[in-house]
């Protein structure tokens, strides 16, 4: 008896079903993000120490120029590694930073999120190399593409050597792959350009011949790692 009287009573005071609910839920749909607003959200996921770094390239790049700094191009030309092992670095910040579990079940995949990243810092090297190059040349009396050249061939080696290192058991453990890279890159530059004036003199012949062949091949290369790492971004996460 007692249970009957609680079911009439659930009848008379239950809420009545609202009116129009399965069209409002029909009409709810995510915010559309596209690839550009993607991108450009990832943007602010780059730290500033990134931006500052390809800054004070530019910094030094222009001054020393300025200034009449025999010593520029070269200096530019060793820091141009770690701006390769920084883009490396950051590009897999998700995994050293414990987010990737997290990015692999939003909106956009994980592989999304790294290329949108690698395409940012790509788009910045590239930035830093077009305003750097035409400096460097005019004061150094040589040519623009030739100049480039010289700056973006430490930077493609120091990637493409540094993108399967990054997927090793030891580069998924640290961030010293990267940077030991660079500076390895940096102390051969270093060396080729103070101490071994012979190999220095025959590089730039090399440069000066084959040095578009040279570049396309390890952009070629580059690319290749950039996509074998954004496959198995989520294998490895």
């Amino acid at each position: 008896m007692r249970s009957e009287y609680k079911e009439l009573l659930n009848e008379a005071f239950s809420a009545p079903e609202p009116s129009g609910k399965k069209d409002f839920l029909k009409n709810i749909r995510p915010r559309e993000v596209s690839l550009f607003g993607m991108i450009r959200q990832q943007a602010g996921y780059i730290r500033v120490t990134v931006w500052l770094f390809a800054a004070f390239i530019v910094a030094v790049a222009i001054a020393g120029s300025v200034l009449g700094l025999e010593s520029t191009a070269s200096a530019v030309t060793m820091l141009v590694p770690f701006t390769a092992a920084v883009s490396v670095i950051e590009s897999n910040r998700s995994r050293r930073f414990g987010m990737t579990e997290l990015e692999m079940v939003t909106r956009f995949s994980l592989r999304s999120v790294v290329l949108a990243r690698m395409t940012l810092l790509g788009a910045a090297a590239l930035a830093v190399l077009l305003i750097i190059s035409p400096v460097l040349a005019s004061a150094a009396g040589e040519g623009v593409v030739l100049t480039a050249v010289r700056m973006v061939i430490p930077y493609l080696l120091t990637m493409s050597i540094s993108l399967p290192l990054e997927r090793s058991a030891l580069g998924r453990k640290t961030d010293l792959c990267s940077l030991a890279v660079a500076t390895l890159v940096t102390v051969v530059i270093y060396w080729v350009s103070n101490y071994a004036e012979g190999v220095f003199t025959g590089y730039l012949n090399v440069v000066r011949n084959r040095g578009l062949l040279i570049t396309l091949g390890l952009l070629a290369l580059t690319v290749t790692e950039q996509w074998k790492t954004i496959k198995k971004v989520e294998a490895f996460s």
